[in-house]
């Protein structure tokens, strides 16, 4: 039996197959084979933190919210001084600036007028022991005296003596101005702006200085200032008007002129008008000019500022002849004041452009025939 064992043990492969395999000597139940299944932890409850620990972490958070909250409103506190400080700053600046700028023109106008007063005093010699008033007294004396020059120096001394003596430097610039000393009237001019006296008469002839010399765009500001000093005097909307039309503003210079019309007296208001539709021909508004022509004629004769706009009409149509002809018969007329509105017609700066390439309209514009 103990030899015949091994003979009955060997199998052979088939055998094997069929049986399923071989089995183990020692046999054991599957559970004890295989390490006993983990169930898997609940996320709820490996989650779910003890009491001790969740009342930790809930307070540090509440604690770190509470530093924020204390360094956020530390921030704004911050920044709220710093804009305040900007504020402030901003409006101390600008209240700094405002009076520096009002201020700086004056300065710089007592040092031109006391360095002019000086020269003039040190010229002649003769100013030291005399007040401010007997300056003033022997400057009209001067002045009737034919002696303009030195009347105006007296007066820059007497100013540069007093300087809260008014008007004395516009009277000496004018002097100057009224002698074709231009540089010196202008000198002269800028200082009594910048003392405040005559500001509208000073930036007046400054304008007419400025368009003398062609320079139109300070001659603009210069009457627009002497507007703004003294806005119910015509002539400075005139000479404004005037000069925006040598600056070939001619649709700039209309508004100008019938304001001058409604500010000046009843006689200057047909040749304000008689500019202001010349400033239109210029701007080639010719419809316009030419409609109010007729309903003027339907009203009756023409008036001599009228006819001159016939006239300058029949040049803007290229009909020179007809414009002649209405010229002379102008000049021949016998109307009040003819000689005043047809001067003031004839000189406007519309004939003196369309004389200047024909000899016989240059001729029938000549004033003085």
């Amino acid at each position: 039996m103990a030899e015949s064992d091994p003979e009955r043990l060997k199998l052979t492969p088939e055998q094997r197959r069929f049986l399923g395999g071989p089995r183990s000597a020692n046999p054991q139940p599957p559970t004890e084979q295989q390490s006993p299944r983990q169930e898997p932890v609940s996320k709820t409850k490996s989650a779910a933190p003890p009491v001790s620990s969740q009342s930790t972490e809930t307070s540090a958070p509440a604690e770190h919210r509470t530093s924020r909250r204390v360094r956020k409103l530390k921030f704004s506190n911050v920044f709220e001084m710093q804009y305040l400080a900007l504020l402030l700053g901003g409006i101390v600046l600008l209240g700094a600036t405002f009076y520096v700028g009002k201020k700086f023109e004056y300065w710089h106008y007592l040092i031109v007028t006391r360095n002019e007063a000086k020269i003039a005093a040190q010229a002649t010699g003769d100013f030291a022991g005399a007040s401010a008033e007997e300056l003033v007294e022997h400057a009209v004396m001067d002045e009737r005296l034919g002696q303009w020059d030195q009347a105006a120096k007296r007066l820059i001394a007497a100013k540069y003596k007093n300087i809260s003596m008014g008007g004395v430097l516009f009277h000496a610039a004018k002097l100057y101005y009224d002698h074709s000393e231009f540089d010196a009237a202008d000198r002269l001019l800028e200082s009594s702006i910048g003392f405040g006296e005559n500001v509208d008469a000073a930036n007046y002839l400054r304008g007419m200085i400025a368009s003398s010399r062609n320079d139109f765009p300070a001659a603009e500001r210069f009457f627009e200032a002497a507007i703004n000093a003294a806005p119910f005097n015509a002539d400075y909307y005139y000479s404004l008007g005037e000069t925006l039309r040598k600056d070939h503003k001619p649709k700039d210079a209309i508004a100008r002129y019938e304001q001058a019309a409604r500010r000046g007296v009843e006689s200057e208001q047909p040749i304000c008008y008689f500019k202001a539709r010349m400033a239109a021909l210029e701007a080639g508004d010719v419809d316009p000019v030419s409609s109010e022509l007729e309903q003027k004629r339907k009203l009756g004769p023409l008036s001599i500022d009228w006819q001159m706009t016939d006239a300058a009409i029949a040049i803007q149509q290229g009909d020179t002849a007809r414009a002649i002809k209405l010229i002379e018969d102008g000049r021949e007329a016998d109307r009040p004041q003819l000689d005043a509105r047809f001067a003031a017609c004839v000189g406007d700066r519309f004939f003196s452009a369309a004389s200047q390439n024909n000899q016989e309209l240059a001729q029938a514009c000549r004033v003085n025939q």
